[in-house]
C-alpha cells in the first residue's frame, strides 16, 4: 500500500480568518494552491489524519463547506489537466 495519498481539498468559507487559517495549514502540510480555494498535494497517511482532525475543529458556519477528494492510484492515472498545471 502506498504511504502517500493524493488529496484535492476545495473549500467555500465565508469568514476571512478561518479561510486564511485553513489555507496556511494546507500549505504547511505541503499542498499546493491550484485555484484560490483549491489545493492539491501528496501527503503521508498520518498528515491526512491530522488534516481531518484540524478540519473537524474549525468553527465552520452553516453555509461553509470543505470538500476532500482522496484519489486512488487508478484515479490519479486518469487525471487530465488542460492548460498550465
Amino acid at each position: 500500500m502506498k504511504s502517500e495519498r493524493l488529496l484535492f481539498i476545495a473549500y467555500d468559507i465565508k469568514v476571512d480568518k478561518i479561510r486564511t487559517y485553513l489555507a496556511r495549514r494546507l500549505l504547511y502540510y505541503g499542498l499546493k494552491r491550484i485555484q484560490y480555494s483549491v489545493f492539491k498535494g501528496e501527503v503521508v497517511y498520518k498528515d491526512k489524519e491530522h488534516i481531518f482532525e484540524e478540519l473537524q475543529e474549525l468553527d465552520l458556519g452553516p453555509e461553509d463547506k470543505v470538500h476532500i477528494i482522496d484519489l486512488c492510484e487508478l484515479c490519479i492515472k486518469n487525471i487530465i489537466v488542460f492548460g498550465k498545471e
